[in-house]
């Protein structure tokens, strides 16, 4: 997720924000709920943030499901094929 995140973050506010980053990141761990989340990223976000949660949500459902269908072992073993 972090490299999504960051990815996101630079297309917000134009650059890199590695603290920012990191702060999502550890929101995203600690089970912060996206209603939290939206209220604490409006304040740097603005208008974005709402559409930056939501992306950001779909993404971690999507990371969740890959690794419970056994998907992310899959992408893993033809990579390392390669």
């Amino acid at each position: 997720m972090r490299p999504w995140i960051l990815k996101k973050i630079k297309e917000f506010l134009g650059e890199e924000e590695n603290t920012l980053t990191d702060y999502i990141v550890s929101c995203t761990q600690e089970h912060m709920k996206a209603s939290q989340m939206l209220e604490r990223l409006r304040v740097i976000l603005d208008e974005e943030a709402e559409m930056f949660v939501l992306k950001m949500w779909r993404m971690l459902i999507f990371e969740i499901k890959k690794v419970e269908t056994g998907l992310a072992l899959t992408e893993l073993a033809l990579s390392s094929e390669s």
